[in-house]
């Protein structure tokens, strides 16, 4: 996300307006020093103008014409206090040297990109969660699940490799010993293949184990080689859903 953010020369994830594709504005928690975009913005300070919540089926999307008058807006600035405030405003830094190819279209010529937001974002995230190592993890947390289940859990997927066939994918290495040697692929077999088998009756709650499930179907849904009519609108709905849960779930 950084690298295309440079590309469209934007400010990207550290900025007030962290998306290069919807108009979502960024809020800070008093715990933390990073930036967040939740749907629900309860408890977080909210500045002059945020909206206390968001329906994640009916953002306001950025539009060609409007980044591109925004992006010319900054490059005039009189002054680099006014170039400030027109960048903090607007999320464009200026206008990118791709606005010289007249095929790019903002901003969907720079989609986003599934592996790093999937698998080496949530995917990862949630592992972190669950095993009670997130910065914002209590103790008596529903989802944190104790050390020696982990240990179990660890061993059952080590030992799966020597079981499932090469045709499906990578071996999946042991999540404790070495979760560094995670590549994409295999953060997609944890999260398709294996979570779904292993993690089975491993919460406190029913609800994490469902939440869990229905990011596995969409994530499969989305590697199929073919798709059914209305596919994408009901992925939408699905994933809006999972967010909305996981807010819900994890806060």
């Amino acid at each position: 996300m950084p690298a295309v953010a440079k590309l469209m020369n934007m400010k990207g994830h550290n900025g007030l307006l962290p998306c290069r594709m919807c108009k979502i504005t960024a809020v800070h928690s008093p715990e933390e020093r990073g930036s967040y975009v939740p749907l629900n913005r309860a408890r977080f300070p909210l500045q002059e103008g945020q909206q206390p919540s968001h329906n994640p089926l009916n953002l306001s999307l950025y539009e060609h014409a409007s980044m591109l008058h925004k992006a010319k807006q900054v490059s005039n600035a009189a002054s680099n206090a006014e170039l400030n405030c027109l960048a903090r405003d607007s999320g464009m830094k200026g206008v990118s040297i791709w606005r010289h190819l007249g095929s790019i279209v903002w901003p969907t010529s720079f989609p986003l990109d599934f592996m790093h937001l999937i698998f080496k974002n949530i995917a990862p995230l949630l592992l972190k969660l669950w095993m009670g190592k997130h910065p914002l993890c209590k103790e008596d947390a529903g989802f944190v699940i104790p050390a020696n289940i982990w240990s179990a859990i660890a061993l059952q997927v080590g030992e799966s490799g020597a079981t499932i066939p090469g045709a499906f994918g990578c071996r999946v290495p042991h999540l404790l010993l070495k979760q560094h040697e995670f590549t994409a692929e295999a953060w997609m077999l944890w999260l398709t293949q294996l979570a779904p088998v292993v993690m089975s009756g491993r919460f406190e709650g029913r609800a994490y184990y469902t939440h869990l499930v229905k990011l596995s179907h969409c994530v499969t849904q989305c590697l199929s080689f073919s798709h059914p009519p209305g596919f994408v609108d009901n992925l939408c709905k699905a994933l809006a859903e999972w967010v909305v849960e996981y807010e819900q779930l994890y806060s």
